[in-house]
């Protein structure tokens, strides 16, 4: 039993580091700010959908425009309901275009049309119809809920026309049933959706929504396991070169640490680039099988495809950010004393990778507040993972600013690592530098 307990006193010994003490703390402050981003976004999620309607059925003497319209109020709460339900006149009918440039002036993104034959469509017998406009941009996969709810707003108009319609007890005989319990027509057909300057019939938001999350889905999971593979193998691999002394030897030949420190990540990038090409090739594959069917939707319809020159923008961006990477591990594998030390300073760097990702695989940089968009901007793994997306509709700017940025970061870890390469603590280890000896006599008081 003793030698039992000496055995497990000597493992904790030597797993339970100042290193590894701090690479602790890093994960959970990381995973307490990751906690309060998906709070504030679930709290996003909950506010009510801000819809715009033009009701054209009060042209004329109108049968149901006050269905309709308290219909509508009802959806909403008092408090809400003049921030969120946007009712826009207009004395002459518009054309798509105007009806387009109308929404963007009063900043909405979802807007029902009601036919200006509505209510005598109805009274004679005929579905009234009603249209849905929409403007899609880079969302994510929640981008499609507020179109889903448009849906429910029209089963609910739909619901209240036809209670009137019974209410006002027409004689309606077996063949005219289906229309008594559907007197509204909104088919797929009369949805409108705007995408990158190009207004497109038969599609809503939360389709393309669907189709961009089955074909994006794989970047974000691939960046985190390439940055996770790569820097595992590079902070490893210093751990046992100081643990076999191969790196004293390496460090006194005639070569500049600025040489050994780029060569080394030059060289574990370019793998990691390869690692990342074929699993994103791999799992494209997967995905689009498992993907495919009749009625799938195609986004090269619409417009959201990449050209080569997107893929090798794609492929660059993840490049500089593994660099950014293989930097950090660079850094923190100067503090590890040997291999099963620097198994625990791979943590930091995976949570980091994790944070990303479970961020964009379901929402985008476009619905983020500033200050996760900022904290998601200096992350250097977020901007592979949001790429492809950006690309697609046109956030150049975006993605050249994370591509510069990454670049300097990459840069800005190699120049630390070489600082420390010329310092004593890569021999000696972070318990032996002042910062290091004032922790150790810290954790011993304790």
């Amino acid at each position: 039993m003793n030698n039992l307990l000496n055995l497990v006193k000597k493992e904790l010994r030597e797993l339970m580091t100042i290193e590894s003490a701090i690479s602790i703390v890093v994960v959970m402050i990381l995973f307490v700010g990751l906690g309060f981003m998906i709070s504030d976004q679930n709290e996003q999620a909950m506010e009510p959908v801000r819809m715009g309607i033009i009701n054209y059925d009060d042209q004329g003497p109108s049968t149901y425009y006050d269905t309709v319209n308290s219909t509508l109020d009802g959806m909403y709460d008092s408090a809400t309901r003049d921030q969120y339900l946007i009712k826009l006149d207009s004395p002459a009918i518009l054309s798509d275009g105007e009806i387009i440039s109308l929404m963007q002036d009063n900043g909405l993104s979802n807007l029902l049309v009601i036919d200006p034959n509505f209510s005598e469509n109805i009274d004679s017998g005929t579905q009234g119809k009603i249209k849905a406009y929409y403007i899609t941009e880079n969302s994510g996969a929640f981008g499609g809920i507020d179109s889903d709810s448009v849906q429910g707003f029209v089963s609910a108009i739909n619901g209240a026309v036809s209670t009137k319609l019974m209410e006002n007890e027409l004689s309606v005989d077996s063949a005219e049933s289906a229309f008594l319990k559907s007197p509204v027509s909104f088919n797929m057909p009369d949805n409108y959706t705007y995408i990158n300057g190009k207004l497109y019939s038969d599609i809503t938001p939360s389709a393309i929504s669907g189709a961009m999350m089955s074909q994006t889905l794989m970047v974000p999971i691939i960046i985190m396991i390439v940055i996770m593979v790569v820097g595992s193998i590079v902070i490893s691999s210093m751990g046992t070169e100081k643990e076999n002394k191969t790196l004293e030897t390496l460090l006194t030949l005639p070569v500049k640490r600025t040489t050994i420190v780029s060569g080394k990540i030059l060289a574990s990038g370019i793998m990691g680039l390869v690692y990342g090409a074929a699993y994103m090739v791999g799992m494209y594959a997967y995905m689009d099988a498992i993907t495919a069917s009749a009625g799938a939707v195609n986004l090269a319809d619409y417009g959201l495809v990449l050209e080569p020159i997107d893929w090798a923008i794609t492929m660059l961006v993840m490049f500089a950010s593994i660099l950014c990477a293989l930097g950090l591990c660079m850094i923190l594998g100067a503090f590890v004393k040997n291999y099963k030390s620097a198994q625990t300073m791979t943590l930091p760097i995976s949570v980091l990778a994790m944070i990303p990702m479970f961020v964009f695989m379901f929402t985008s940089w476009n619905t983020l507040p500033a200050a996760m968009q900022a904290i998601m901007f200096i992350i250097p793994f977020s901007h592979p993972m949001m790429v492809m997306q950006n690309l697609m509709f046109g956030d150049y700017l975006l993605v050249f600013a994370g591509l510069i940025y990454c670049i300097a970061f990459a840069v800005v870890t190699v120049l630390v690592t070489v600082k420390l390469y010329n310092s004593d603590i890569l021999l000696v280890g972070f318990g032996q530098t002042r910062l290091g000896r004032m922790l150790a006599k810290f954790k011993k008081a304790d």
